[in-house]
């Protein structure tokens, strides 16, 4: 992130402070209530890892002590059934805690987009872009760029969340950001914003390969433009053969599901040809014949004909010493 940045509050205790009454937005859309956690499900599609080691423990100790200061954020499903938007931390240390009930701040019709923002403005505001993996980037960066058209409701939840957290002056400059803006705040290249927006295109097991260092960035930009029936094809491959793919190989069945000949049978062929290939290729080292004994002894032959005579030869002056 640019040193001239606006910086994130630090809070030492993980959990975030808790706003005076006058911090919150005193509407009912922010009236707070207390909810039984066993009434609360994950958000159906959390990419964002939990707190783990002594960040958690950090937070399950100051709920221990103090509770939970900062209400979570939930959309209301139907009675007793409610999804977590923000605050997927917060209630997983709650019950290592041993809490039952847990303050929430209830939303209800929000449509997907304004629910899945929340998720990730959250995660954006309490950890930071340069935290997250590499796959949890591309999914903030598709977010702001690729599924939320609607800036301003995009403003509208970014400044509730920066008055939770008792950041009222940022909530009050808050401006509209472009993507131009948004990137540069993360010091983020143009050609990097879209190689985020491909990663963001990849099914989860491929984003956790990707997470783990087990997958190059660029092949895994390659494989992104496969659709996400071909990707599950090419996972199970990779599986069931343990072939390593390479840019080339990718970018070979990047073409060919652009033109929609991809199926998976000649996926299989076709990788399996590359495999052979490259297997063929570690057979031989390359060496140089001086061209005055190539003359005197090869011109004319094939090269099959070269390989058998360098061979026995060879046989023979290493029997012989």
């Amino acid at each position: 992130m640019k040193l001239d940045a606006p910086k994130r509050r630090i809070v030492h205790d993980v959990i975030d402070l808790i706003p005076s009454s006058s911090d919150v937005d005193k509407d009912a859309a922010n009236h707070v209530v207390e909810i039984p956690i066993s009434w609360i499900q994950p958000y159906h599609n959390h990419l964002f890892r939990l707190y783990e080691g002594d960040r958690l423990n950090d937070m399950v100790e100051s709920i221990r002590k103090n509770g939970v200061l900062t209400p979570v954020i939930v959309l209301r499903l139907d009675e007793n059934h409610y999804e977590m938007l923000a605050g997927h931390n917060r209630m997983n240390a709650s019950k290592l805690a041993g809490l039952t009930t847990i303050p929430a701040i209830v939303k209800e019709n929000l449509s997907e987009e304004e629910g899945w923002l929340y998720v990730v403005e959250t995660n954006l505001l309490q950890r930071g872009f340069s935290e997250m993996q590499i796959s949890e980037r591309a999914a903030v960066i598709a977010a702001h760029y690729g599924q939320i058209s609607n800036q301003g409701k995009r403003n509208d939840i970014e400044r509730e969340l920066l008055i939770l957290e008792g950041r009222e002056k940022e909530a009050k400059d808050l401006v509209q950001n472009s993507r131009k803006a948004l990137a540069d705040e993360y010091s983020l290249s143009p050609s990097t914003v879209a190689r985020l927006l491909r990663i963001n295109q990849l099914i989860p097991e491929f984003k956790s390969k990707l997470d783990k260092n087990k997958l190059q960035l660029v092949v895994s930009v390659e494989i992104s433009y496969l659709t996400h029936e071909e990707q599950k094809w090419l996972d199970d491959f990779l599986h069931a053969y343990n072939v390593k793919l390479d840019r080339s190989s990718a970018n070979m069945l990047h073409q060919k599901s652009k033109s929609g000949t991809l199926t998976e049978e000649n996926m299989r062929m076709l990788l399996l040809g590359l495999d052979r290939e490259k297997d063929k290729k570690k057979m031989y080292q390359s060496t140089k014949i001086p061209k005055t004994v190539y003359r005197k002894y090869f011109t004319g032959k094939q090269e099959h004909e070269i390989s058998e005579v360098i061979t026995k030869a060879l046989e023979q002056y290493f029997a012989n010493k």
